[in-house]
């Protein structure tokens, strides 16, 4: 999944008010201030709403979709094989040609189309997928493409997303809606790395199955019994933070029923981190169709409510097992 670098505050200066409960826990990192942790809580927030509606955010998704080798040509004319609106898309904007492992954007004839941060135009440009450290990012008009690759059962797969930074969904969408921060969500944990590394095989929204890296568990006492999670890192997730999938006592209520994610910053030399319920969050799945959300591997659900974090964005309104809203 797509993400935004958020500065986080290093380990030696925040602290957690509940402990880790196990017979050699590490000492407990030092107190944090109310007023220094509600301040980062608001920034998350607003580093949230831009991850969901701004620009480039999931809400602005037009579709996605997956190629097979050789062309998949794009454009608003029908006989293309992937088919835009008129009113963002010139008849034909380009093809994507799959060979092998490769695959590359030759541009329509008069299209003006840059590549990531740079204003000259190209005709002809390497794609490079969301599993390299650097994913090509192509602009043409108001719609950006990300071509991405993904597992299913050992096979690589590879699907172009394309965004429209005019979707209506940006401002007619419902806001973000959190639970009260609560302090008390904010827990120190301990990092128990696995004595031999492995990978677990993690089923995604859509029924694809992917290894992925499980380097350890993060282990933590929450309203006064020890817990412990089993943390996952995302092929295409090249930050150092850990990636914690669960399910709680809220989900499919107030909380989005197939999971909620929490980034877990990277521990210290005694394996102290910190895990902060107040910054868990739906996944892109919760506002989008388009989007691969990995579900929680088995075992990771805690027994009990978390009221911190992220409301599930249909809450209130009839909606399906998947979590999405239905008619009334």
């Amino acid at each position: 999944m797509t993400r935004t670098v958020l500065r986080l505050f290093p380990l030696p200066v925040v602290a957690a008010t509940l402990l880790v409960a196990c017979g050699s826990e590490p000492p407990p990192l030092p107190p944090v201030d109310v007023t220094i942790h509600r301040d980062s809580i608001e920034q998350w927030h607003a580093f949230r709403k831009n991850a969901v509606y701004g620009p480039s955010g999931w809400a602005t998704l037009l579709g996605l979709w997956w190629m097979k080798p050789g062309e998949t040509s794009i454009g608003s004319d029908l006989k293309n094989t992937i088919a835009l609106p008129r009113d963002r898309s010139p008849k034909y904007l380009g093809s994507i040609w799959i060979n092998g492992d490769s695959a590359r954007l030759v541009v329509g004839k008069g299209v003006q189309v840059t590549v990531d941060t740079m204003q000259t135009l190209v005709t002809d440009v390497l794609l490079h997928s969301d599993l390299e450290p650097k994913a090509t990012i192509v602009r043409a008009g108001p719609l950006t493409l990300h071509y991405i690759v993904r597992e299913d059962r050992g096979t690589l797969i590879y699907g172009i997303r394309i965004k429209d930074t005019l979707s209506a969904a940006r401002t007619t969408s419902p806001a973000l809606r959190y639970f009260p921060t609560d302090i008390l969500l904010r827990v120190q944990a301990e990092f128990i790395k696995s004595p031999k590394p492995d990978s677990l095989n993690i089923i995604s929204v859509l029924g694809m199955e992917t290894r992925m890296e499980h380097p350890g568990d993060v282990r933590f006492t929450l309203k006064g019994k020890p817990y412990s999670l089993m943390v996952i890192r995302e092929p295409e997730d090249h930050g150092q933070n850990l990636f914690v999938m669960f399910t709680d006592s809220t989900n499919r209520k107030e909380t989005y029923p197939a999971t909620r994610y929490v980034w877990v910053t990277p521990a210290d030399s005694l394996g102290r981190t910190i895990i902060d319920f107040n910054k868990a969050f739906n996944p892109p799945c919760a506002f989008t169709n388009f989007a691969t959300c990995p579900f929680p591997p088995k075992g990771n659900h805690l027994p009990l409510r978390v009221e911190g974090g992220e409301w599930n964005p249909h809450y209130g309104e009839p909606h399906d097992s998947t979590g999405k809203a239905t008619k009334k």
